[in-house]
């Protein structure tokens, strides 16, 4: 395994969730790389800090301030909107004999921008009044959107040419509980396609959490066949193994009779075998 493959699943080994087989491949690398041992050290030190910090929860007063808030700056931006057209009406010449509407045009605006304040604040009062009826349906509301804001975002950066960006969109895949198939497909897309090794090796990590999936574990099969580089083969190689994917056999068998393969990931193929 090369530095960057180690350092792309330093977390797992840290945490010991890494499969066995690769894990031993990880710690023979660490015994040999004073750099990765160093990043290492430092990511272990890391997550000890972050292990003893205690999780803060935010209260039900933090929510409501940020939808006040967002309402009054909508307001806010809604009116300034409202006197920069005023003031782009006052700086134009009226024609001869339009005087009059350019006046009536500025209260309406001005009448529209009272109206609409008025129609906020009555919106934020509501809010605030109904908060303790309402709030199971606005905790649903509420995940609704952050579901889909988590998509979007991922669905934006997922193709970026930055190689952190799509890895991090990757990660926003992994908070959602059940994605929808085009979250899936995209993923799918990312493994078999994507040039850098730590997003496949990403976006392999996020489809395991639903490998229990039809389509998922069709798409894993096939995509075992595909993929060439190492580590992204031996977590593919585990992964099917465990599920117990026996559609997986032929390619492990070609991974054996292939000249080309490293020795760690045969003794992972081997494994698999026996166990399917």
């Amino acid at each position: 395994m090369h530095c960057k493959e180690v350092q792309a699943v330093l977390i797992e080994y840290l945490d010991q969730s890494l499969d066995t087989g690769v894990a031993a491949v990880v710690k023979k690398h660490l015994a040999s790389c004073p750099a990765c041992q160093q990043e290492a050290g430092e990511m272990q030190q890391l997550l000890l800090a972050m292990k003893d910090t205690a999780m803060q929860q935010p209260g039900q007063s933090l929510r409501d301030n940020f939808q006040t808030l967002l309402q009054s700056e909508m307001n806010m931006l809604s009116m300034s909107h409202l006197l920069e057209d005023e003031e782009k009406e006052k700086d134009a010449a009226p024609a001869p004999g339009q005087g009059k509407p350019a006046v009536l045009s500025r209260l309406v605006w001005q009448a529209a921008a009272a109206f609409l304040l008025l129609l906020g604040g009555a919106w934020v009062g509501a809010t605030l009044q109904h908060k303790k009826d309402d709030r199971p349906n606005e905790m649903a509301v509420l995940q609704k959107e952050v579901k889909e804001m988590k998509q979007m975002l991922l669905f934006s950066l997922i193709d970026d040419e930055s190689a952190s960006q799509r890895i991090k969109a990757v990660s926003y895949a992994e908070e959602l509980s059940n994605p929808d198939e085009p979250v899936i497909d995209a993923l799918i897309n990312s493994l078999n396609n994507d040039k850098n090794a730590n997003v496949r090796l990403a976006a392999l990590y996020s489809l395991a959490r639903w490998a229990d999936r039809a389509t998922v574990r069709d798409s894993l099969v096939v995509s075992l066949g595909r993929q060439t580089e190492p580590i992204v083969q031996i977590v593919l190689i585990n992964l099917l193994a465990e599920k117990r994917e026996t559609r997986a056999i032929p390619s492990m068998k070609a991974i054996l009779s292939n000249d080309k393969a490293l020795k760690e990931v045969k003794d992972a193929a081997q494994k698999g075998l026996r166990v399917l």
